[in-house]
């Protein structure tokens, strides 16, 4: 009985400990930023700008006309957050007064490979004037993730 709990002990302390871990390695991309979207650290406040990594345990300080888009580096998930306050990014993904988008993750993929200007990103393509064509070479196959778009590329 007592071998029970003790395992049970050490079960759950495992558990948790591989759930912190796998919370601090979550990273997220900036993919837009509009008014005033601030990271605080203890050299002070850095105006967020696209294309810059979070992680979980970023303060961020976003204003009342504050906005920010990130994507879900290893996921399928773009995250809007537009309530203003001083907090973990953890709790603004948390809050219920900002959105949570699913996408396909191959979509994900190419936009966060742009967006750190990843060289195996190819540069858009047209294949008709409605059809905005990216390209993503992920170890030796092809992957095409294809949106909607009213005019074509320059």
């Amino acid at each position: 009985m007592k071998h029970q709990k003790i395992l049970a002990l050490w079960l759950l302390l495992f558990i948790s400990l591989v759930a912190m871990a796998k919370k601090e390695t979550a990273t997220y991309v900036v993919s837009k930023v509009s008014g005033r979207v601030e990271m605080v650290t203890q050299k002070g406040k850095h105006q967020l700008e696209k294309g810059d990594v979070l992680t979980a345990d970023a303060v961020l300080d976003v204003s009342f006309s504050g906005s920010l888009t990130l994507l879900a580096e290893d996921g399928d998930k773009q995250y809007v957050i537009n309530a203003p306050g001083k907090a973990k990014l953890e709790s603004f993904l948390a809050d219920k007064r900002n959105t949570v988008l699913s996408m396909s993750k191959d979509y994900v993929k190419s936009v966060v490979a742009q967006l750190r200007r990843d060289k195996t990103v190819k540069a858009y393509k047209c294949s008709d004037p409605a059809t905005v064509t990216r390209e993503l070479l992920v170890k030796d196959s092809l992957v095409v993730a294809k949106a909607d778009s009213t005019q074509c590329c320059h």
